[in-house]
């Protein structure tokens, strides 16, 4: 497969960047989109142009103090304040939208499951690298003390990003090292997260982590089992605790954490937008045959 280049990726989520530019005659479907902690809808690659393809609106968030764009390394966020802020998106375009679903990747996907687990509004969510705890190969051995050296008091830090940068096709890690050292922010996030966030990140993943099962939203998940972020294991208890009647889960063997623009973007990309396409089918055959059930029988007119 080639690698994509950097003038590929911004072109093809070109469309997406503005925000509220809903696509779709009939206003049918429309699929919010979260990039990871600190990041930018860059990450997304090709995904916000496909799903336009088939019809759906598509909606990239910034949220204050979780995009990179709208990030203050001096302030301390509150997870639910980004949960607040995506909830508050779903109850607006469920008055202008029939079905809402919601796409995340990496900590987006985490935000993606909070928001599930407090809304019955949503029709699917879609999980790409899904982040209950940092723990895959690459996450330093130390990763646990920083909770402990942060509520001592020391937060004026942040954790630098370094090799692989999330990705596994080395000619792509390349120019992402580039971009992330001339503009700080590249297809797979930015530079850096400040400890403030990384610290509000971790009481979302303990609370996503217990609210699981409150889950119904029809979810899929598209994890790497060599994802050097997070393990499969995340996956793996997603896909065991969560109440959706419609669950699956794909797994990768060829990239890293940020699958949207690895090696095997074009699976992604495309089990993405089958998974929320086939959600409306359903939904709309289920609200069909809801119709029919309570449509009043004609009356015997031969009495």
């Amino acid at each position: 497969m080639d690698s994509p280049s950097s003038t590929d990726i911004t072109a093809a989520i070109t469309g997406s960047l503005a925000e509220e530019r809903h696509g779709g005659p009939h206003k049918e479907h429309a699929v919010i989109l979260l990039h990871g902690l600190c990041g930018s809808q860059l990450e997304l690659g090709s995904i916000p142009k496909q799903l336009k393809k088939v019809g759906c609106a598509v909606i990239p968030m910034t949220i204050d103090n979780y995009s990179a764009s709208l990030t203050n390394p001096r302030v301390s966020p509150n997870w639910e304040d980004w949960c607040a802020a995506v909830e508050s998106k779903v109850a607006r375009l469920r008055e202008e939208f029939k079905t809402v679903s919601i796409c995340g990747l990496s900590m987006g996907a985490t935000l993606a499951l909070a928001v599930a687990s407090r809304s019955n509004e949503l029709l699917s969510v879609v999980l790409l690298s899904p982040v209950l705890q940092y723990d895959g190969w690459s996450v330093p051995w130390y990763q646990n003390l920083l909770k402990v050296v942060y509520d001592a008091g020391i937060r004026n830090w942040s954790y630098k990003e370094s090799e692989p940068y999330g990705i596994k096709n080395f000619d792509m890690r390349r120019r992402v090292a580039n971009a992330l050292e001339k503009d700080g922010v590249a297809a797979v996030g930015a530079a850096s997260i400040p400890a403030r966030h990384l610290r509000a990140a971790q009481r979302m993943m303990a609370y996503v982590r217990e609210s699981l099962p409150m889950v119904r939203a029809n979810t899929l998940i598209i994890h790497s089992i060599d994802d050097e972020t997070a393990s499969p294991k995340n996956a793996e208890i997603i896909l065991q605790a969560i109440s959706s009647e419609v669950r699956k889960v794909i797994w990768l063997g060829d990239c890293y954490h940020i699958i949207t623009v690895d090696n095997e973007r074009e699976i992604v990309t495309n089990e993405t937008v089958m998974f929320i396409k086939r959600g409306i089918d359903l939904h709309g055959n289920e609200l069909s045959r809801k119709y029919l059930a309570h449509s009043s029988p004609l009356k015997d007119r031969r009495q």
